[in-house]
């Protein structure tokens, strides 16, 4: 779960270890937050294994002010020399590298051991593609479905079967959570889909409107005369 955290995290932009520390606590919650003593060993098995890269930031170094007066520069010298130096540890900047995106997406895809390991997919399924937030929100899905209909009834007493009641509605809501995520996925890809022809075609408009259409009728007498009419000189009967 740590991996799949601190490479989505990563994945975001290159961050410090304090700071890749507090939003780890933000992401996974209070009640799982992680220490530098599990946080800096991860990071070095990481490392270790090619999905992180460490570098090193070196801090800028300020310039003695001239002020004119030697007493001055060397008073001035003194000051920048007695500042504590900064950990080393501060220095570094931990970065994803084209193997640790592979193994986010890897990691992303893979269905999820418990809850928690589920969640940390969905604050970062936006590294996948449509097709595949939507296979892991089915997934899942199911899997609560499935968990729900076996869940048993009833109990021996009062509260065991309050606590079995609890369950059940947390599972219910999950489910109704993921229905919307689905929905919003599939009304999304449905918005993005190019429009296409359906086959109606609307003729164009006139641009002489002293020609009539095919399918009008003349409406001029001199011109509507039809031929051969036995009522009309000419015609026969």
């Amino acid at each position: 779960m740590n991996e799949l955290a601190i490479l989505g995290l990563l994945k975001e932009q290159p961050l410090h270890g304090y700071e890749l520390k507090k939003r780890l606590t933000g992401v996974l919650g209070a009640r799982a937050t992680l220490s530098f003593g599990s946080l800096y060993p991860a990071l070095s098995r990481l490392e270790r294994g090619g999905t992180v890269t460490a570098v090193e930031v070196t801090p800028g170094v300020a310039p003695v002010p001239m002020t004119g007066s030697l007493g001055g520069e060397v008073a001035a010298y003194r000051a920048r020399s007695a500042r504590p130096a900064r950990s080393r540890r501060n220095r570094k900047v931990y970065a994803i590298t084209a193997a640790g995106e592979t193994r986010l997406r890897e990691l992303l895809r893979t269905p999820a051991h418990d809850d928690r390991e589920f969640l940390l997919q969905v604050a970062f399924c936006r590294q996948l593609t449509p097709a595949e937030r939507l296979d892991l929100f089915r997934r899942r899905r199911d899997e609560l479905e499935t968990r729900l209909q076996a869940r048993p009834v009833g109990g021996r007493d009062h509260y065991l079967r309050s606590v079995r009641e609890r369950d059940s509605q947390s599972i219910a809501h999950d489910i109704a959570w993921l229905d919307r995520l689905i929905a919003d996925e599939d009304s999304a890809h449905i918005a993005s889909e190019p429009s296409t022809p359906t086959g109606d075609h609307t003729p164009p408009a006139r641009t002489d409107a002293s020609e009539p259409r095919p399918d009008e009728a003349p409406t001029d007498d001199t011109t509507a005369t039809p031929a051969h009419d036995p009522a009309l000189p000419g015609g026969s009967r």
